[in-house]
């Protein structure tokens, strides 16, 4: 088995190599598999990835309160307690209530009492909701519930097959700040380049050139010489069928491309001799490995890899070619043959130096040439594909669609000149024809031999070029990988998202940025960074150089050094081989940190890298996180390569790629069915082990689901944050609240089950409602912010200013109910000295209690739609905060009814009824929630103002891609 990536172990001679058999596939024995280091390394570094936003604000709110609020309220508690328990204070109890019970109760709001366990329900929930997206939504509400469930306890149980507990989709999507993408072929685009131009010579022209060319011809009217017949070169664009726009079906552009159809259809048929029949693929594959081996053994550096033209196949199909159209032909020989590039030195011609060093990989010079017989006139005809240079030195003439003409220095010039630029984009194949007269030699079937620099007189007494001599040209056909529409709408969601998509590209500038534009990247100026570096090579496979080899260079080196240097200015501006980035951006990863650290942040915001591998692609994510970004790593569940960068993104998404596959043919349906279906589960298995690292592995139709799971993450994300700070709102209340009644020598307003019944029953019951608000669209048009591991003082004093405002003036209102409660009884309790009043009326807590609760639920009201004022969303949208809080007010009295039958004192001194409490407690408490609402709208509307402030700078930031060497 042999490929461009594994070449067989003959190899091939230095020197000008006679023609010789093609290489035959070899047997191996696997001694050693790459999977095993896979499973050990996703093993060791499971718990190595970054941690994510939400839990880097937990820790930080946790480490805050840990260091401030809980240790400052225990230590104000024990000196207020014990001042008052010294000077004997009036209402102060025994002292084990005093220095202890009521500092615990000042406290215990503050501690993780219900925290953790609710922190796992609300993230499993969450996880849920977002898988969910991946599966089609049943309609009746039964099994919505019974689905919801089963997912909920699959992820609580660890039987999910997701990654939720190491790399949590929740938790990394609902704050994704890039998205980068390390694979091309058959990801981003389709799996084979479509055919995208074709050159060919026509005696049709268009109008407007026969004018300017009649023009040419009266100026430079030569009577001694033989006019030729006008012939010019046509080319006809193809792009993508519209109609079909999840296919690879191609239409010309030009809709009167029939009128050249005799100068195309030679064409079409010879495309459709060489892609048509399965056993013709075969052998044209085994001849491309065979080219590939000698193009990466006896080049240096390393031509491209040759590749059958597998995309072209559509192309007899739309000129008008049937499947039946080859049966009357049959394959007869095939052979190879290719040419090494030379560079010769000054004063010392024929000295092969090597090119000089370049990111882009020149084109192997190559022909394959088939050799067909047809069956019903007996005639021979030989094809032959290849590079244009190489074709060219075989042919003589060309086709122009009504008959023969000599090709000439002029026309070879423009064809080659088409053929290098459609090389540096993309790929490109020459085609020409030549009918043989008499049968071919049997030795010549199955060999490859090196053409010399132009076939000569001298060549034609050779039995391997003798065939190949005096060919017709029929044409040129380019082709480029073509961005998938779907891909494309998926990179233009993430845009209106704010996700930065970033392509890292293992090939060089030009092709980069052409693929690039067809997503709809921007290539312009300052977007775009080569990662190529030496300490990264490219090819670290083809960095070994023999010690001959090495000598040879240093002896070629010497030779053009002068010549190089001298040159050296105009090489830069004019060479094809080598298009420098004329940006002031960092090239090679070891010098991106620098920039970053002294220049700006400019690449950070760039949408390509070049001329990247592994191992640079892993540096530089690490570099974006170390920068805050949260990084998702879209790639191929087929490449072994991608296991170290999926395991260092924050979340890593497997895709499995689309497949490349040849032309249809009528004869090899079934064996072509029987062999997918039974190498399905050596796929499976492939996609299994290399998408081990990853969260999540999607099929080559779940690319669009990317989008509705960000969506769902984000509305998530943004209910637990609104969530948990509504909590920790509530829980600082009750601190504050026990804390001023301390101050104002007052008797705890709460007992100790009730403080335990607001922080670990009622205050998370009325959170966690919150999540069920519903989706809203405006969620993917704003930025998330990046990964930050520290509060910014700006943000932690503008919550304190909102808390304060919102609920200082509250617990004043709790105080001094109280404190009209605590009158009230004790004027009834002892109408003759109110110092010796000490009531401990379980009524008196359930009043102030239930007034928490109240107030605590009116403020949630403003919380349910953070993003827009009470009279443009209306809270009763979300019905679970509506359930909740019609549950909560029956809850609380239950729990008070039933603790007023429980309690039992044996020396009753006095009984309290609802009553009893005055009106004022009751007028006050009540008509306090109407101004409460209003300041909540308020601060609910400055929070809106300052977050659309920081949401349009973020805006600004991720749209910015200049620097500092913009040219503004």
């Amino acid at each position: 088995m042999t490929n461009h990536l594994s070449s067989p172990p003959s190899p091939l001679d230095h020197e000008r190599s006679r023609p010789h058999r093609l290489l035959q596939p070899q047997l191996f024995r696997v001694t050693r598999t790459p999977a095993v280091e896979v499973v050990q390394r996703c093993l060791e570094l499971s718990q190595h990835r970054p941690v994510s936003v939400l839990d880097n604000e937990r820790f930080t709110v946790q480490t805050l309160l840990e260091r401030g609020p809980a240790p400052l309220a225990l230590v104000v508690l024990l000196v207020l307690n014990t001042l008052r328990y010294v000077l004997g204070a009036p209402g102060v109890g025994p002292w084990h209530v005093t220095l202890l019970q009521l500092p615990v109760n000042g406290i215990l709001p503050l501690l993780p009492l219900t925290f953790p366990l609710l922190w796992l329900l609300v993230g499993i929930y969450g996880e849920v909701r977002v898988l969910l997206q991946m599966d089609p939504q049943p309609t009746a509400l039964w099994e919505v519930w019974q689905l919801t469930c089963g997912r909920f306890f699959s992820v609580l149980f660890g039987r999910s097959s997701v990654l939720c507990h190491t790399a949590s989709l929740l938790h990394n999507l609902g704050s994704v700040t890039v998205l980068c993408c390390v694979d091309k072929q058959g990801i981003l685009s389709w799996p084979s380049p479509n055919p995208e131009k074709i050159l060919f010579f026509s005696k049709t022209p268009s109008s407007e050139r026969v004018k300017q060319k009649e023009k040419d011809r009266e100026k430079t009217k030569d009577e001694s010489s033989k006019p030729r017949p006008y012939c010019s070169l046509e080319m006809l664009s193809l792009s993508l069928d519209r109609a079909h726009f999840d296919d690879t079906r191609v239409q010309f552009d030009d809709m009167q491309w029939e009128r050249h159809a005799s100068s195309l259809r030679p064409l079409g048929l010879a495309i459709q001799l060489l892609l048509g029949d399965t056993a013709m693929a075969t052998r044209v594959l085994r001849l491309s490995d065979h080219l590939t081996h000698a193009a990466l053994l006896r080049t240096r550096p390393p031509c491209q890899p040759v590749r059958p033209p597998w995309g072209l196949c559509q192309l007899p199909q739309i000129l008008g070619f049937s499947p039946l159209a080859r049966e009357p032909f049959q394959q007869r020989m095939s052979m190879a043959a290719y040419t090494l590039p030379t560079i010769p030195c000054s004063g010392e011609p024929g000295v092969i130096a090597p090119p000089p060093v370049s990111m882009r990989r020149l084109p192997f010079s190559h022909l394959i040439a088939l050799l067909v017989h047809h069956a019903h006139t007996g005639d021979y005809q030989l094809f032959s594909y290849g590079s244009a240079d190489a074709v060219l030195s075989t042919c003589s003439e060309f086709w122009n669609g009504e008959d023969l003409q000599t090709l000439t220095d002029s026309d070879r010039k423009k064809v080659v000149d088409f053929y290098q630029r459609s090389c540096m984009a993309g790929q490109c194949v020459a085609v020409s024809f030549k009918p043989l007269l008499q049968p071919h030699d049997p030795e010549i079937d199955g060999t490859c031999v090196e053409l010399p620099a132009s076939l000569s007189n001298e060549d034609a007494e050779d039995v391997f070029l003798s065939p190949l001599k005096q060919q017709i040209f029929l044409g040129l056909v380019s082709s480029q990988y073509q961005a998938r529409p779907d891909m494309v709408r998926l990179i233009s969601g993430l845009d209106s998202a704010c996700i930065r998509f970033v392509y890292f590209s293992n090939e060089e500038e030009v092709r980069s940025k052409v693929f690039a534009e067809k997503m709809g990247l921007e290539t312009g100026w300052n977007c775009h960074i080569s990662l190529q570096s030496e300490c990264f090579p490219l090819d670290p496979e083809n960095i070994h150089i023999t010690e001959r080899e090495e000598q040879e260079s240093h002896l070629i080196g010497e030779c053009v050094k002068e010549e190089a240097e001298s040159r050296s200015m105009e090489h830069e501006s004019t060479c094809l081989i080598e298009d420098l980035n004329r940006a002031k951006l960092p090239k090679g990863i070891e010098n991106v940190r620098p920039h970053l650290e002294n220049i700006d942040n400019v690449p950070l915001l760039v949408p390509l890298f070049t001329d990247c591998t592994s191992q640079t692609e892993h540096e530089m994510v690490c570099i974006m996180q170390e920068y805050g970004e949260v990084v998702c790593c879209l790639g191929s569940s087929q490449n072994i390569s991608n296991n170290a960068i999926f395991l260092q993104s924050d979340i890593s998404i497997a895709l499995e790629p689309l497949v490349p596959t040849c032309c249809p043919s009528s004869n090899d349906v079934h064996p072509r069915t029987r062999s997918k279906s039974s190498a399905v589960s050596l796929s499976q298995l492939s996609s299994a082990i290399c998408g081990l690292a990853c969260t999540v592995q999607l099929h080559r139709e779940d690319n669009n689901v990317v989008i509705r799971l960000i969506r769902q993450a984000r509305h998530t994300t943004a209910g637990i944050r609104k969530c948990f700070l509504f909590l920790l709102q509530c829980q600082l209340s009750l601190v504050l609240i026990q804390i001023l009644a301390c101050m104002c020598q007052l008797p705890p307003p709460l007992a100790t089950s009730d403080v335990l019944l607001l922080s670990c029953c009622y205050y998370p019951l009325l959170s966690v409602s919150l999540l069920g608000k519903p989706s809203d669209s405006s969620i993917m048009k704003v930025p998330t912010g990046k990964n930050l591991r520290f509060l910014p003082k700006k943000t932690l004093r503008f919550f304190v200013l909102c808390f304060s405002v919102k609920f200082g003036l509250t617990v004043c209102i709790y105080l001094t109910c109280f404190g009209l409660l605590l009158h009230a009884f004790c004027l009834e309790i002892n109408h003759e000295d109110e110092k010796l009043c000490h009531p401990t009326a379980l009524l008196m807590y359930k009043v102030v209690s239930s007034l928490v609760l109240l107030y605590a639920m009116c403020t949630s009201v403003s919380h349910v739609h953070r993003s827009a004022p009470l009279w443009k969303q209306n809270p009763l949208s979300n019905h679970s905060w509506c359930a909740v809080v019609c549950t909560l007010p029956i809850l609380s009295v239950s729990i008070a009814t039933g603790s007023r039958l429980l309690w039992h004192d044996p020396a009753p001194h006095h009984t309290f009824y609802l009553s009893d409490v005055p009106l004022v407690t009751w007028l006050l408490g009540i008509l306090w929630l109407l101004p409460l609402i209003f300041i909540n709208e308020g601060i609910k509307l400055h929070e809106i103002r300052v977050r659309v402030r920081y949401q349009k700078r973020q805006k600004l930031q991720f749209d910015t891609k200049l620097g500092m060497n913009s040219p503004f």
